[in-house]
């Protein structure tokens, strides 16, 4: 059986500097013309709100500045402060737009004096992983006969913490399942306030696709995940009526179509159709430690097919033990492969570009699922196709794009890579991300260097009902991403 880690699953160009001018009173003794530049404090906070508590982030040794746009295709720099309370402020920043750094790798397009870079996160603060040697070791009961397309799924939201176990999970038809897994994601903790649920999502052929649908489901009381060493759950599961359905109305083709146009020569690896219960509110957005109800590919498997047709398969039934308070969310996840091999190496290393939506709109008979928000077009670096390995792009190129064919993004993100031999093997290291309303955007300086090689992402990025230019960093219970990624690209 594999043991699959939990994934806890947000846009930058130059506008034109707000200037205003003063001129010099007319008079005899009056000379040319004199130009000012108003400026003032640029301030903010950053502060994690989780489901518990909220945290300020520690920014008093983080690098903050406003970089403001210098007229010649740089940037001027002003340095700022922060706090360990999580606010910052920045004096003298000229009025209109700039870059704002906070913290490494980290920036965003904005022309607020007052910034609101908090976020939100659906599980307690003091989530901690387990280290290792911690290990889980299962005796549960009354499994629906086991097919090896089933997945167990073993979650606790108010952690982040669980375990997908799927594939060989034991003898095809066995009613129940024994054994030990390492474990490595978030502990559980009962008395932390973590509730653990348990559930067999079963094989359901549906017009010819197997998807799975929750069918059996117990809740453990009293749990506890030892870390650094073996606890086992032991538990029988009950039948939970499948008498729910969820319509597989699913724009495949349309889909996968933009899931290709993320790299041109990439290669199609998932497609994931699924219906989750969230156990919280969607006001700001998801935090992705949710149980499934119905799921089509949950991993990549040779096994299955790619879901790329256009097709209305029908219903879907699954059962759903969750509190009638959770409300659902439906969406799409494809993935694109592309390698990339770093200079001097010999192995090179998987970039995986993703595309996909979440949504509380559930597809019907009349409304399939289909693409959100697609691929940004026209996507330049420093006017040069951004798609095509390049070699003297500079230190500060100026990445530039149109927006999407499919749908409305309402920002953008961009993300930069170094590309880097590690004993002949490439590893891919992430520098930066920067965020922006508009269609480009100005490496700063620092991030890029001769002699290296690097990647680029541009993710269209969609939160319905959201202002990015009030809080960049939240999101709501609809939202989209695609994000294309870029030849190697060398200074």
């Amino acid at each position: 059986m594999k043991s699959v880690k939990l994934m806890c699953v947000t846009a930058i160009a130059l506008a034109g500097l707000k200037v205003s001018f003063v001129m010099a009173a007319e008079g005899p003794n009056s000379g040319p013309e004199q130009a000012s530049v108003s400026t003032r404090t640029v301030s903010g906070h950053e502060i994690v709100h989780y489901k518990n508590t909220s945290v300020p982030v520690d920014l008093s040794g983080s690098p903050i500045a406003a970089l403001v746009p210098n007229g010649t295709g740089g940037y001027n720099q002003i340095a700022g402060t922060g706090t360990s309370t999580g606010t910052f402020s920045i004096p003298n920043v000229p009025t209109g737009f700039y870059l704002l750094q906070l913290g490494y790798g980290k920036y965003l397009w904005t022309n607020n004096t007052t910034v609101n870079a908090d976020s939100y996160e659906n599980y307690r603060s003091t989530a901690a992983g387990a280290s290792a040697g911690t290990t889980l070791t299962f005796d549960v009961a009354n499994l629906n006969a086991w097919q090896d397309t089933d997945y167990f799924e073993v979650l606790a939201p108010n952690s982040c913490g669980g375990d997908f176990l799927t594939g060989t999970a034991g003898v095809a038809g066995e009613t129940t399942f024994t054994g030990t897994f390492a474990y490595t994601n978030a502990l559980i903790d009962y008395t932390k306030g973590d509730h653990t649920y348990v559930t067999q999502v079963i094989t359901q052929p549906v017009g010819g696709y197997d998807f799975t649908a929750l069918g059996r489901y117990f809740a453990p009381s009293n749990f506890v995940l030892a870390n650094g060493s073996n606890t086992t759950l032991t538990g029988t599961l009950k039948t939970i009526s499948q008498t729910q359905t969820f319509r597989a109305n699913i724009n495949g083709s349309d889909l996968a179509a933009q899931a290709l146009k993320l790299h041109p020569g990439s290669t199609l690896i998932l497609s994931k159709i699924y219906l989750d219960a969230y156990p919280g509110s969607l006001a700001k957005g998801p935090t992705f430690c949710i149980p499934d109800l119905v799921v089509y590919d949950l991993l990549p498997d040779p096994t299955k097919k790619l879901f790329k047709v256009n097709a209305d398969l029908g219903d879907v039934s699954y059962g759903n033990p969750f509190p009638s308070t959770w409300p659902l969310l439906s969406g799409y996840y494809y993935i694109a492969q592309t390698k990339y091999l770093a200079p001097g190496a010999t192995k090179a290393a998987t970039w995986w570009n993703g595309f996909g939506d979440w949504t509380t709109v559930m597809p019907t008979a009349t409304n399939p699922i289909t693409p959100l928000v697609g691929v940004v077009t026209s996507p330049t670096v420093k006017g040069v196709n951004f798609f095509k390995n390049y070699t003297g792009i500079g230190l500060t190129p100026t990445l530039s794009w149109a927006p999407p064919s499919v749908g409305a993004a309402n920002f953008y993100n961009v993300t930069v890579s170094q590309l880097v031999n590690n004993g002949g093997n490439t590893q891919i290291n992430g520098l930066a991300t920067l965020q922006t309303q508009t269609t480009s955007i100005t490496i700063p300086p620092g991030l890029l260097s001769s002699g290296n090689a690097y990647v680029f992402s541009i993710a269209a990025r969609y939160c319905a009902g959201v202002n990015m230019a009030t809080t960049p960093y939240v999101c709501s219970s609809t939202g989209a991403f695609a994000y294309a990624s870029s030849g190697i690209m060398k200074p």
